[in-house]
């Protein structure tokens, strides 16, 4: 299964303040709008847990502490975080490999995923899940100087 927080038919901001998760089957083909769940009345860790639980995999979120990261990895889920956007664009651009693009970059989460399992250390979003498709290279980064890789005046990096 593929699990997406939902705010308002978008991905969720923070996985860990969330009140609803979209599960979909871990299949590239499957077009429905999968099956939306109420996780208000569970605490951060129980929502991972329960997740576990349903068979979920694979969790596409905005952010997320860095506990619940740590032990989303312990349970067996990988997790793609800093990922902002509507949720149907978002999962067939996650089976697509298509995540990398700049429209479905959390703001203050800059950068492309990674869809490996081993990525460079650094505070914030490390997007550590594995894509569909995946070759184990790390995607094109926007050329140095650019817009998209300028960071904001006091703001934090989220590094991929």
């Amino acid at each position: 299964m593929l699990a997406i927080p939902v705010l308002r038919s978008r991905v969720a901001p923070v996985l860990n303040w969330c009140s609803s998760i979209r599960l979909f089957p871990h299949d590239p083909s499957y077009q429905g709008s999968g099956q939306e769940v109420n996780v208000s009345h569970l605490e951060a860790g129980q929502r991972l847990e329960f997740l576990r639980e349903k068979g979920v995999r694979t969790l596409i979120c905005g952010a997320l502490s860095p506990d619940l990261r740590h032990y989303a990895k312990k349970l067996g889920i990988k997790i793609v975080c800093g990922v902002a956007g509507g949720i149907d664009e978002v999962r067939r651009s996650y089976w697509h490999n298509q995540l990398d693009q700049p429209q479905f970059w959390l703001p203050g989460c800059r950068g492309p995923r990674r869809y490996r399992s081993n990525f460079r250390g650094g505070r914030g979003c490390p997007g550590t899940g594995q894509g569909a498709g995946s070759t184990g290279s790390a995607p094109k980064r926007p050329a140095p100087g650019s817009r998209a890789r300028r960071a904001r005046p006091g703001g934090r990096r989220c590094r991929p």
